[in-house]
């Protein structure tokens, strides 16, 4: 049985919240894959010379108050990457057949290995830059890009969770089309807890809003439409979810259910998580900025009709008028809102939750992640 050693410092037999549960879910998906997985872990506050430390942070500090810019930190940096890969087990990474990263591959340029990579990311560094990060320095803009670059350009294999991501790193990154590809993430909840949901047919209508940073997500977008649904008729209800605390100019809407931030490593919550899904019938995540949401993988596996907008690399997951709408940037909440009472009276939600379990059954799930992830592994 081929090794794979899993570069990351969460320990991905254990940890079900990092990443939102990616890394321990991807462990298991390479595992069904028919490999033995070791973890490889480096250590993020792993000791340096003094006297590096204080350089680095004296001339990025120096740069922020010159240029009132951002500055980008950990992998994105020479002088972290560099940091982590000292802190790896040279020894035990020369052991295995393969390397994989999820995301931080920049790490492999500072070790002193011949063992294969394998390169797993949501997005590059270019697309991120006024994107998810803003206003940030050219000089460190000019590190990561160059690290990625090189780091992606070193890979034997390049695995994307989104076209929009391959696009990048084939046409931006210059890499060889042949090593790369697309592999969607699957749902971060154990198969023994998925069952398809009723199509709503009609009362009250559950909508479920999921994520963590609400304002990217379009929380305001979310809470309204939910709004205008009740104007016209609709006993629609927000259940938001994956939010800390309730922004308070949401507090005292009679509309809205709030469930918090469920942490999966908890059992009690993970529970609460299923039944949150279990319970809805619609997924509303209207994100300014996405790489690839496992909300919607996790809302395929119910069969839950999603509506978005088409923005990174949510097209892989949200088909418009397949498992349900990605809508153009710039649509308003009028228009979620329209389409949304559209299609439920004219009885789309059957077909899109329908289309949601076969979407899910042929791409969104981690078996047919392992399914692809083997047949790609078989070429090397």
């Amino acid at each position: 049985m081929k090794k794979i050693g899993y570069v990351c410092s969460a320990n991905p037999f254990v940890d079900r919240k990092a990443w939102s549960g990616t890394i321990y879910k991807l462990r298991e998906a390479i595992e069904l894959a028919g490999f033995e997985v070791v973890w490889i872990p480096y250590n993020p506050l792993y000791k340096i010379d003094s006297w590096k430390s204080n350089l680095y942070h004296y001339y990025w500090n120096k740069r922020k108050k010159i240029f009132h810019k951002n500055v980008l930190e950990n992998i994105h940096t020479k002088f972290h990457a560099q940091r982590y890969a000292q802190s790896i087990d040279l020894k035990k990474a020369n052991e295995c057949d393969y390397l994989f990263f999820p995301g931080g591959a920049q790490i492999s340029l500072f070790l002193k290995t011949n063992v294969p990579i394998i390169y797993l990311a949501d997005a590059t560094i270019h697309q991120m830059i006024d994107y998810y990060y803003f206003n940030i320095d050219n000089v460190a803009c000019r590190i990561a890009r160059s690290l990625e670059k090189k780091a992606s350009q070193k890979a034997t294999i390049n695995i994307r969770s989104s076209q929009w991501a391959l696009d990048s790193v084939i046409n931006e990154l210059r890499c060889d089309k042949s090593k790369c590809f697309v592999l969607e993430f699957g749902a971060n909840i154990d198969n023994k807890d998925i069952s398809p949901n009723p199509v709503y047919e009609g009362g009250r209508l559950n909508i479920l809003f999921s994520g963590g940073e609400w304002k990217r997500k379009g929380l305001d977008v979310a809470v309204e439409t939910v709004g205008l649904l009740r104007a016209k008729g609709l006993d629609a209800y927000l259940l938001i979810a994956g939010v800390k605390a309730l922004p308070q100019q949401y507090e005292g809407i009679d509309y809205i259910e709030f469930w918090g931030f469920l942490d999966k490593n908890n059992p009690e919550e993970y529970k609460k998580y299923i039944q949150l899904y279990k319970t809805s019938h619609l997924f509303l995540l209207p994100s300014k900025a996405e790489c690839s949401a496992i909300v919607f993988s996790e809302a395929a596996a119910f069969g839950i009709p999603c509506y978005t907008f088409d923005t990174g690399g949510t097209a892989n997951y949200v088909i418009s008028g397949y498992n349900g709408y990605a809508f153009l940037p710039g649509s308003t909440t009028h228009d979620f809102a329209d389409r949304i009472y559209l299609d439920i009276k004219q009885g789309r939600m059957k077909e899109y939750h329908d289309n949601a379990l076969t979407l899910y059954k042929n791409k969104l799930s981690w078996n047919a992640w392992a399914i692809r992830f083997k047949e790609i592994m078989s070429n090397y």
